[in-house]
């Protein structure tokens, strides 16, 4: 944490550590983030100095949430503070002889004053930057504050995403469904990919693909998925995602996400958010090991990279080598990250980073089909259906680039730019559909080669207009991006006489077909959050959206393109109510629009028109103990209209479709996390989907999304044996339920998976945790079988996990 001296922020409120900033007629009001944590007595060892530095020093360690109306004077100095307090007495120790008092606001929550005997006007105001207290979403960037890291922190609790708007918004203030997952809960967890941590979210289904990728599911779409919120269509599917150790929290907005998104599917979109740099210099480190030979390591190291502290880096380098408990099958990727920040000005700040990571999987297994009669292929789950010469190498590449600046009026610019890139080749064999009773099937040989770009801009202003007594919100915006997919492949076919002995030899597979898919889309955006009284907030929200797309087909990737789905200046419009209850619980009511382009032909020759719907969702937040706790309950219907149809009116080849199917989602969502008492964390998730079919060519009536549970329970929660501070035991345990499931084919019945943890930690920073997954060792799948694949969910599994941390 840094504090500046200036004038950048003139007639703003200064606000130091993690905290929750929300509009007022006055400007900023705060409310504590963890104050669980908060308010227990701690030890601290401060050294005398200059009052900001250590002040700063104090808010780090104790986690509690300070603001200041007067500025702080850079002459004064503290006397620092050795031994064990509460965070009263600690901060009074910390402000003695400095002419300034606090009044405490909540528990953990305290304001800055000047002491009763001090001259008006002799402290000088300054301008305070934010910078990686917290973690996941707790530390807020407003017009006022910017956030960098946020992953100092303990807490499964976020106050606070950015999904949901292009500056950190408090949960309480957003009318949709969020979830967090922090990187707290993520270290808790062992959790080091995406798929494991959205198999952990509520209302997400992610389904292994087996070949080191995965899809995932909300309300009975695919998901979509922005990396530091600039969208990128299509970049989450069946496609290899970065280790989880360069990511700071991972967001999830369930429901249409078109305002900031553009076009893309209404399930949803997850935001990955990357660590940034702290102001002060720390290193975290981890190694785990387990069954199956699974080895995982990575090293983040931060800190200020000039005496002035205006510029600032970190890097992470992390690697997995695993055996699965398939046999034969193993993977191995590596991954470097580095971001650099750079203070233009006090007010202003550039940002720059870049990823790369190599992945290898070596040999891999989709695993087999149903049978002809359609009962699943029951084996030993360790057996293996591949060839052994099958091998995926992977490269993955990204770059990010932004500029933020804060305006002394409240108001904030922010210019981003993300470009991403992943190529690779492979080359596998896989059971090529139904299985004979015999166990004799076809067999498919097939070979692989491609690269995919996304590439995604964004410049956005937002801050306070005061109109009619009130102080209003606004956010006006516009953004590019493109996406380019470039695949060829081949494939040959034969047959294998038992599927439990195959023995394909190794053979050159030609390239036999290649197509060549571009996208383009732009638009511009604007949200009002307008304050209707105190309690009452009406959000609304509109975007414009311009779609192209084109294709073209031909191995020598030479031939001229086909035009395909488009739409000019399509409106996506949203709005959203929020009552405040209380300070600490709302209610709200929202509408959201959905947007997506289709790639179906008209008799007439020209596109169908897009899909079109809305979702109307209604629910409750609540942030209890003063935000140590979150709650969050939802219910949601969503209607998608215009779904493409076979064109009764001319029927034959080639296939024509009209705008006319219809399909309809709904269910309930409720959702706990954070720290119901102190040392204890959990969250807790529930959700009941029902998706039908209401128009359609074939299936009407029919369960629209067969691969997403009813029902689903996520569970995890560790108890925490005396101060974080000291040596102590950390126990813990979860358990994820689902009712039943199909792709098609054998229905797979509902199932529980249970896991457990002890842990024990030598201080604050080091900790050793054994963990304990599928405790039962339940045998279940994790991709239900059907014509072709099926993958069974991992058996019990040990893990001795070294962690040292901020």
């Amino acid at each position: 944490m840094r504090i500046f001296n200036g004038t950048a922020a003139n007639g703003l409120r200064g606000v130091i550590a993690s905290s929750l900033l929300a509009t007022t007629a006055l400007g900023v009001s705060v409310t504590l983030v963890t104050p669980a944590m908060a308010q227990e007595t701690r030890s601290y060892d401060i050294p005398a100095g200059p009052l900001p530095a250590v002040l700063s020093r104090f808010i780090e360690a104790s986690g509690v949430a300070v603001v200041y109306d007067a500025p702080l004077a850079q002459n004064a100095i503290s006397a620092g503070l050795k031994g064990s307090y509460g965070p009263a007495e600690a901060l009074s120790r910390v402000l003695a002889g400095s002419g300034l008092t606090y009044r405490q606001t909540g528990p953990g929550a305290f304001t800055l004053e000047p002491a009763p005997t001090a001259a008006a006007g002799t402290i000088q105001l300054g301008a305070v930057r934010v910078a990686g207290d917290d973690q996941g979403g707790n530390a807020i960037a407003t017009p006022k504050t910017d956030v960098a890291a946020t992953d100092r922190s303990r807490s499964y609790a976020a106050r606070a995403a950015t999904v949901a708007g292009k500056s950190a918004q408090s949960l309480l203030d957003i009318p949709q469904s969020v979830s967090v997952i922090t990187r707290q809960r993520m270290d808790d967890q062992n959790i080091v990919s995406l798929e494991d941590a959205l198999r952990q979210t509520t209302g997400v289904t992610a389904v292994t693909y087996g070949d080191g990728t995965a899809y995932f599911q909300i309300r009975g779409y695919p998901a979509e998925v922005q990396f530091d919120g600039l969208p990128a269509n299509s970049a989450i599917q069946y496609l290899r995602q970065f280790d989880l150790s360069i990511y700071d929290r991972v967001e999830v907005l369930r429901g249409p996400s078109g305002l900031l998104q553009g076009s893309g599917e209404p399930a949803g979109t997850v935001n990955l958010v990357r660590k940034r740099p702290h102001d002060r210099f720390g290193w975290a480190a981890s190694l785990m090991g387990g069954s199956w030979n699974n080895f995982h390591g990575d090293f983040d190291v931060t800190g200020p990279l000039n005496a002035a502290g205006t510029i600032r880096g970190r890097a992470v380098v992390s690697g997995q080598d695993r055996d699965f408990f398939t046999d034969e099958a193993h993977e191995r990727h590596g991954l470097a990250y580095g971001i650099l920040e750079f203070d233009l000005d006090p007010a202003t700040i550039f940002t720059l980073s870049g990823t790369i990571q190599d992945q290898k999987q070596a040999p891999f297994d989709y695993g087999p089909g149903a049978y002809v009669n359609g009962t699943a292929v029951e084996r030993d789950r360790s057996t293996f259906f591949g060839v052994d010469w099958a091998q995926s190498y992977t490269r993955t590449r990204e770059a990010y680039a932004s500029l933020d600046h804060h305006f002394a009026n409240g108001w904030a610019a922010k210019i981003s730019a993300n470009y991403r890139y992943q190529g690779g080749n492979s080359g596998y064999g896989y059971v090529g559909g139904l299985v004979n009773l015999n166990n004799s099937a076809a067999y498919t040989l097939q070979s692989q080669s491609g690269s995919r770009e996304w590439f995604g801009a964004d410049a956005n202003v937002s801050g306070p207009i005061d109109l009619f007594g009130r102080t209003h919100e606004l956010l006006i915006g516009a953004n590019y991006a493109w996406t380019d997919n470039l695949s060829r492949s081949g494939s040959f076919g034969t047959t294998v006489a038992n599927i439990f002995d195959i023995a394909v030899p190794e053979r050159a597979i030609p390239f036999t077909y290649a197509s060549d898919a571009r996208t383009e889309q732009y638009g511009a955006y604007g949200q009002a959050r307008i304050s209707l009284a105190d309690p009452l907030t009406l959000v609304l929200g509109g975007r414009l959206t311009t779609y192209r797309s084109k294709t073209r087909t031909g191995v020598a990737q030479t031939g001229p393109y086909t035009n395909g789905a488009e739409a000019t200046g399509h409106f996506t419009p949203s709005a959203g109510v929020i009552w405040k209850v209380t300070p600490a619980i709302s209610l709200y009511g929202s509408y959201s629009s959905i947007f997506v382009p289709q790639n179906s032909l008209r008799f007439s020759g020209s596109m169908i028109d897009p899909r079109e719907g809305d979702q109307f969702e209604v629910g409750a937040k609540g942030a209890l103990f003063d935000g140590a706790l979150n709650l969050s309950g939802a219910l949601f219907r969503l209607t998608d209209n215009n779904r493409a149809y076979l064109d009764p009116d001319h029927p034959g080849t080639p296939a024509y479709y009209i705008a006319a199917g219809k399909v309809r989602s709904q269910g309930i969502e409720l959702e706990a996390s954070g720290e119901p008492l102190p040392g204890w964390s959990l969250f807790v998730g529930y959700t009941y989907l029902e998706s039908k079919t209401l128009k359609a060519v074939t299936g009407q009536g029919n369960i629209f999304d067969t691969e997403e549970p009813k029902n689903s329970f996520k569970f995890w929660n560790t108890y925490r044996i005396g101060n974080v501070d000291r040596p102590g035991f950390q126990i813990g345990g979860g358990l994820r339920a689902q009712s039943k499931t199909s792709r098609g084919g054998p229905v797979q019945s509902s199932y529980a998976v249970a896991d457990v943890q002890i842990g024990y930690r030598l201080d604050q920073q080091l900790s050793a945790t054994l963990s304990v997954t599928n405790l039962f060792d339940k045998t279940y799948f994790a991709r239900a079988p059907a014509r072709f694949y099926s993958i069974y969910g991992e058996p019990r599994a040990f893990t001795l996990t070294l962690r040292k941390g901020f």
